[in-house]
């Protein structure tokens, strides 16, 4: 076999690949993008990274659930009219006020949308003997329910996008949920966030044996993967199980870090419960 010269434009190897030809995970362009995103910046995801990095960071996380959290369960038991534009002008604002990352902001609302979607054909269309008719209404009723589903994400995921999860697992034991229930809690999103990280290397390794140079590897890595990390998730779900059975009572646990969280502010407290039953009665008495 002939040698491989390394200068550009020179002959091809035995795999018929070039220099300048790596696949796209191994080059460098992809991996400043992944510390850049919080792919590999100090073990943090890119959803943790931004909560710590948002302006509301530092917000009580009360007032936060108060004004997200229940403008999700208004916009599920409200009329659709004019509720969801009301709740989308307000999500929005707190997002641009919050400064989170659009990118990740809006990937994490379409997936779940687009998955939503995908579910809608039902209440559209149903089968019958004369074969696939139109429901009357329905097209209406999946538009409500895609636009609730919408808007009640975009609300959760900016909750998510502006608490760290040791904040909320220290205001969820202020608030008087059980400490085992809380540990539960600590232990299986540690259990998340290594299975993202071992994933993100089987990945990276597939991809350093040439296992995404065309899609027949492509798909055939991913299925690979998806067996391997399944088995790995049971796998350390069951040591964890059993290490939190051989420990001592688990209400005796607490977590490490400062038992008090951030001041609540009442005034803003009251400002939001205000915009939440001015929505309310705008939207229950208001005819649209």
């Amino acid at each position: 076999m002939r040698p491989i010269r390394l200068a550009s434009g020179t002959r091809r190897g035995r795999f018929g690949l070039r220099l300048g030809q790596l696949p796209r995970p191994l080059q460098g362009r992809n991996r400043t993008r992944s510390r850049r995103f919080g792919g590999r910046y100090h073990g943090v995801n890119a959803l943790e990274l931004a909560a710590a990095r948002s302006r509301w960071a530092g917000v009580s996380v009360g007032e936060k659930a108060t004004l997200l959290l229940g403008m999700t369960f208004c916009v599920i038991a409200l009329p659709p009219l004019p509720a969801l534009p009301l709740f989308a002008a307000v999500v929005l604002v707190c997002a641009y006020l919050a400064r989170v990352p659009w990118r990740l902001y809006a990937g994490l609302v379409a997936a779940p949308a687009a998955f939503i979607a995908l579910g809608l054909g039902p209440l559209i269309f149903a089968i019958t003997t004369e074969g696939i008719v139109l429901i009357d209404g329905g097209v209406a009723q999946a538009a409500t329910v895609l636009g609730r589903s919408i808007v009640a994400m975009s609300s959760t995921m900016l909750f998510a996008c502006t608490t760290p999860m040791a904040q909320l697992l220290g205001w969820c034991g202020r608030i008087g949920i059980p400490s085992s229930i809380v540990h539960v809690m600590a232990l299986t999103y540690r259990m998340i966030a290594t299975l993202i990280a071992t994933a993100r290397t089987m990945w990276e390794a597939q991809a350093a044996r040439l296992g995404h140079t065309n899609m027949r590897r492509w798909i055939r890595s991913v299925a690979g993967l998806i067996a391997a990390l399944f088995v790995v998730a049971f796998t350390r779900a069951r040591r964890l199980g059993e290490g939190v059975s051989l420990r001592g009572e688990l209400a005796t646990m607490h977590l490490v870090g400062s038992s008090q969280g951030a001041a609540t502010r009442w005034g803003y407290l009251a400002g939001y419960v205000a915009l939440l039953v001015a929505v309310t009665l705008v939207s229950l008495f208001v005819p649209m």
